[in-house]
């Protein structure tokens, strides 16, 4: 067997990508698999130790991560369509993939739910029959520009529009679902008064929505709706030099990713880092960071001052990566309750806590907190180890007040039978004499 063939090329898909391709290089589907991040992995890996790599990649702890296998469609489309299961994760990578894909690649999609407060992530919830994975574009009329749009996707279709539009243009709000571009466009009207079952939409299905067009707008836009500006943008085969107005220029050539950027003569990798890192962050000192994690980390540095003093690095994503990684690790040990916590879970927050160490972060109040926990942990499991004992104790007294009962009760029945007796069976007995 050649060497190619014992290796599966995994390449994963994730919110950030899709919010990069779509509306600048690509407006149909989701994602263009070849320019999204990849991993060259053993066939036989199971998937969880290939979740290990995705964590070193993207800084999204393994327990935060759901995947989503993608499949084609009879209509030609591509879509996630099932999600990983944990029977699946327990499996080699290489038989993951669908019956029809190539032999030599599996594509996924990263799925990451994350907090409202500060918008970290979290452990993504089961998913239930009625659960359904939904992606939104978002059209403006206007401008003539269509961009991929993150938001909830479970619930009614009003309540979803309602998170992009002010509740008074909720009822403007038009929505579409794409359902295929080859060899026409094709877009169905959905009712947002109904659930997305009720509109029979499935997993990967994308939905189009947009501000109802307005009869003063129509003198400005040429493409009132999503469907005329799809249908614009297939006849043009997604050409730069066919759509420019407004300053929304179609462009063939994908925007510089933080993955995989390479440097120009002359640039510098750094500053082309920083120029793209910004857009959506917020500076903490002197690194990039998203501006909820901003907020807690300013929190903790205004109240330990010595706990980022002594950590200093060169480049830029490594450090995003760490930082908004730690600001995850503070708030799930903020919101954990010490009563319901293992001792193998203490442990594992030592060794993160010296992981962080390791990078120059100072967290010796951290620490105290920890061994803080760990006290309460063990107060806890004292306190349960005491009733038990307790419990104990209650039923040994009783067995041995009964114990105690019952040998006086022998020792009663054992005098009375003493009495009854001869003093001596033994030769010359004095009760036999006359009668021997």
């Amino acid at each position: 067997m050649a060497e190619a063939d014992l290796y599966t090329i995994v390449k994963v898909a994730c919110n950030e990508d899709l919010m990069e391709q779509i509306g600048r290089d690509r407006y149909f589907d989701l994602v263009d698999h070849n320019k999204v991040c990849s991993f060259r992995i053993k066939r036989w890996t199971p998937f969880n130790l290939f979740k290990e790599e995705v964590f070193k990649e993207f800084g999204i702890p393994v327990q935060f991560q759901r995947f989503w296998l993608w499949a084609k469609r009879k209509n030609n489309t591509y879509r996630p369509n099932r999600h990983v299961t944990p029977e699946q994760e327990a499996q080699p990578v290489g038989c993951l993939r669908a019956p029809e894909a190539n032999d030599a690649e599996l594509n996924l999609f990263l799925e990451v739910e994350r907090s409202r407060q500060v918008g970290l992530p979290k452990i993504p919830p089961t998913v239930c029959s009625d659960d359904i994975l939904l992606f939104f574009k978002l059209y403006d009329p206007l401008k003539e520009e269509l961009r991929y749009f993150n938001i909830p996707f479970l619930g009614l279709v009003l309540h979803v529009v309602g998170l992009s539009f002010p509740p008074r243009l909720v009822s403007e709000a038009v929505l579409y679902v794409e359902i295929k571009f080859e060899p026409i466009v094709m877009c169905e009207h959905v009712d947002k008064m109904l659930t997305f079952r009720d509109s029979q939409l499935g997993d990967g299905d994308i939905v189009c929505f947009q501000k109802s067009p307005q009869v003063e707008s129509s003198r400005q836009c040429e493409h009132l709706d999503v469907p005329s500006f799809l249908e614009y943008v297939h006849y043009h085969q997604i050409k730069p030099e066919h759509h420019s107005k407004y300053g929304c220029q179609i462009s063939s050539e994908p925007k510089p990713t933080e993955r995989g950027q390479g440097t120009d003569s002359g640039g510098s990798t750094l500053q082309t880092y920083s120029a793209n890192v910004s857009d959506g962050k917020v500076r903490f000192l002197a690194y990039w960071v998203s501006s909820e994690v901003s907020f807690l980390l300013g929190r903790i540095h205004s109240t330990y001052k010595d706990t980022f003093t002594k950590f200093s690095m060169k480049g830029q994503k490594l450090p995003t990566v760490l930082l908004e990684s730690f600001a995850s690790f503070v708030e799930s040990m903020s919101t954990t309750k010490v009563n319901e916590v293992q001792e193998d879970v203490l442990k594992q927050a030592s060794l993160s806590i010296e992981d962080f160490e390791q990078v120059g972060l100072e967290l010796s109040w951290l620490k105290k907190r920890l061994e803080e926990a760990k006290k309460a942990n063990k107060r806890a499991e004292s306190l349960i180890y005491v009733d038990l004992c307790e419990t104990a104790l209650k039923v040994g007294r009783a067995k041995v007040r009964e114990l105690e009962e019952g040998l006086v009760k022998a020792k009663a029945e054992l005098e009375d039978c003493s009495t009854d007796l001869p003093n001596s069976l033994a030769v010359n007995d004095y009760l036999l004499l006359d009668v021997v």
